[in-house]
């Protein structure tokens, strides 16, 4: 196959502060996510909060991340891309607010899907967004920094718990822990009213072709021709009886779609069940299992975040090299190995800490550079052009929706035994190996446009 046309240089530094803008949603995605790491055990002791109302009140927060991401894909396309994600960052603003001065539960388990409404939104905008404005030799390495951004933000979440956190689980600085978002909130929302709409959505809605011209010039150091054969593909890939994508959900599951639908479906409950969603938001339950006190606990948690993020790095420096599905079964190999290592340590009798600590750095670190980055570009790139919006909000709104499961049981499985919840975690991810090996194309270095070619010959 000869190389697509947009292949050649590009402003790289024009893109770049393009994406960083657009992952800010991530950064706020990664601090919400990660702050009920350090919040978790002042809001259990003050609450008197344990099992099924534990784990509801953390696993609400996906519940609502479900119902963002699947109720913004027709938002997306009516909008654009840019509007939604305004809106987001300014959501992401007031649900800082309130949840850092709710009082009981109940108002905390509100504000807490309301902010998982805007994870949700993030989650699916952002990614889409920085697939459509990359050329497609970086996209992995682009919209990966998605997944960077993520890490940064759940890293800066620990740093401020571990600031914030006290031995004294009657503290309410866990309030302030909440609070210190918001400086990441209005970066966001300020910063993006600098950044141009996504060109494609430009294009395949017929909105406004010359400003989308005008961004690929720019993007693509004024080369008219290579502007003008981006647009032209971006027209064809669209058939003519839909030509705005505006697809029905039933569409997702016809003759002609079903089969990508349920690989993208089969990548959002892996990302889900991988363990990952186990292990972060009760990892100070993790350490105190291990004998770790809260404030040894809550510096670990900092350590394992800079792991998480740093090991984004060697992701990003792989994914367009050696591509998506070997990142992938190295992910699941790895990350299944650590789960059963950690039964194995729990189950033994010279079980320590510190190697405890070990093991969950490691696993963190091989989800950070494989399953983490490579979820989100397969889901952002692996959609045609006329269902992308429609079925990566689906997927997104089913692994969410999944998520919220593995958080709400999960107290009940390490009340059960830690040694039975990750052996349950490994053995899902031998299923989810199996399932990359046998059914999971590669995507690397294809352009959106050529994604309908890459699904006939699988």
């Amino acid at each position: 196959m000869k190389q697509p046309k947009n292949q050649g240089s590009y402003n790289l530094r024009y893109l770049l502060s393009i994406c960083f803008v657009a992952t800010l949603g991530g950064m706020m995605f990664g601090f919400d996510a990660g702050i009920i790491i350090g919040v978790l055990p002042y809001i259990e002791h003050q609450y008197d909060l344990s099992g099924f109302n534990l784990g509801l009140l953390v696993a609400v927060f996906s519940l609502g991340a479900a119902g963002g991401a699947i109720g913004i894909a027709r938002a997306a396309n009516k909008y654009g891309r840019k509007k939604i994600m305004i809106v987001c960052a300014f959501l992401f603003c007031i649900t800082t607010i309130g949840i850092s001065y709710a009082n009981g539960v109940v108002f905390l388990a509100i504000w807490r899907c309301a902010q998982g409404v805007c994870i949700g939104i993030s989650s699916v905008v952002s990614p889409m967004y920085i697939a459509e404005i990359t050329p497609a030799r970086d996209r992995g390495k682009m919209v990966s920094l998605y997944q960077l951004s993520v890490t940064f933000g759940m890293l800066l979440s620990t740093i401020s718990s571990f600031y914030f956190g006290k031995n004294d689980l009657t503290s309410l600085n866990w309030r302030f822990m909440f609070l210190s978002g918001l400086v990441l909130a209005v970066a966001n929302l300020v910063l993006l009213f600098f950044i141009p709409e996504s060109p494609r959505w430009l294009v395949l809605h017929s909105k406004n072709e010359e400003e989308a011209n005008r961004i690929f010039l720019r993007i693509n150091r004024y080369d008219e021709a290579r502007s003008s054969q981006e647009i032209i593909e971006i027209r064809n890939s669209v058939s003519k009886d839909n030509p705005h994508s505006r697809v029905a959900f039933k569409v997702l599951f016809g003759k002609a779609f079903l089969s990508i639908v349920l690989i993208g479906i089969g990548i959002a409950l892996l990302s889900s069940f991988c363990g990952i969603n186990n292990v972060i938001p009760y990892m100070q339950k993790i350490f105190i299992l291990a004998g770790i006190q809260l404030t040894n606990g809550l510096l670990n948690a900092v350590f394992v975040q800079m792991v998480f993020f740093l090991s984004t790095f060697i992701g990003i420096a792989l994914i367009d090299r050696v591509g998506r599905r070997v990142l992938m079964l190295t992910g699941t190999g790895l990350m299944a190995i650590t789960l059963f290592l950690l039964a194995w340590v729990f189950q033994s009798d010279s079980s320590s800490g510190v190697f405890i600590l070990v093991l969950v750095m490691l696993f963190i670190g091989s989800f950070g550079f494989t399953l983490g980055p490579v979820g989100f570009v397969l889901i952002s790139e692996m959609f045609p052009n006329e269902i992308r919006s429609r079925a990566i909000g689906l997927t997104a709104a089913i692994g969410t929706l999944t998520t919220f499961c593995v958080m709400l049981i999960s107290p009940y499985l390490l009340n059960i035994g830690a040694a039975f919840n990750f052996v349950l975690f490994g053995l899902f991810n031998i299923a989810g190996f199996i399932f990359c090996l046998k059914f999971l194309p590669e995507t690397k270095g294809k352009t959106l446009e050529q994604m309908n070619e890459v699904w006939k010959k699988k």
